[in-house]
């Protein structure tokens, strides 16, 4: 597994595994298979109803808690007190004593409000770090302007058909990282019969899927794919073997439609 730095110094892995539209009667499963098969980060919110089957299969894992990277989201609430109620729940769901990322799911009317009791909940020892999820242009600028915790990453669709090549530099200038969710654009498209991308995994021996992953691991994105199949989840942690050339970078770059399809 390759890891990178978020902005508070911890490292988060490159591939986790993301559990939204899991079922709570398979998420522990799920989760349980994806430790096997390596993964550290786990991502899941509120809004899921799965997190409590997430801490439960890292808590019977065997694993020391430290060796893993846990993600929740709570969705946007009217004000800081209810935003405050809901991170508690969340941390009492999953049965932790501490979450490694807390992140607001999307934007709402409140958002610094919002934000603000992440600040206190990182301050308190509740979050290790804070974050944004489907935040763009003047919303994520309202966090960095009127809050005091720069975003240790902002979490939005990104995949070959959107490659936020205009907000990445953005978010990286103010030392936010970009995690992306539906890294494989939830299969549209017929994307994994592609010509270009299939010839380019031909190319290195590896399917299109980790063709497209390994093209955000190397722009420095963090990918949070959704799978509840063992063999899936070793396809698309097995990324580390191999480079795209610049040329091949390229051609995957002219996919880019330069906006979202899937939100």
């Amino acid at each position: 597994m390759e890891y990178t730095t978020l902005n508070t110094g911890t490292k988060i892995p490159m591939v986790g595994l993301g559990v939204y539209l899991i079922p709570a009667a398979e998420t522990k499963t799920a989760v349980s298979e994806a430790i096997k098969a390596g993964y550290r980060l786990i991502d899941t919110a509120e809004y899921y109803h799965n997190e409590k089957e997430v801490g439960q299969a890292i808590a019977e894992s065997g694993i020391p808690r430290d060796q893993f990277f846990i993600t929740s989201k709570i969705p946007p609430q009217p004000s800081y007190e209810a935003a405050a109620k809901r991170i508690d729940e969340s941390c009492a769901a999953i049965g932790n004593d501490y979450l490694d990322l807390m992140l607001i799911h999307w934007p709402g009317s409140a958002n610094v409000e919002n934000y603000r009791a992440l600040e206190d909940a990182q301050k308190a020892g509740k979050v290790k770090a804070i974050g944004l999820s489907s935040f763009y242009g003047h919303d994520y600028q309202e966090i960095i302007d009127q809050c005091d915790i720069v975003p240790v990453l902002d979490q939005n669709e990104t995949h070959v058909f959107c490659q936020q090549a205009a907000f990445q530099p953005i978010l990286e200038e103010h030392g936010t990282k970009l995690e992306a969710w539906s890294p494989l654009a939830a299969g549209t498209r017929n994307v994994f019969q592609l010509p270009l991308l299939k010839d380019i995994a031909q190319a290195h021996n590896k399917t299109t899927a980790q063709v497209m992953l390994r093209f955000l691991l190397q722009k420095g994105i963090i990918t949070i794919p959704k799978t509840v199949r063992p063999e899936r989840m070793k396809e698309n942690i097995d990324i580390f073997d191999f480079e795209l050339t610049d040329d091949e970078m390229d051609l995957i770059r002219t996919l880019d439609e330069g906006h979202t399809m899937l939100e």
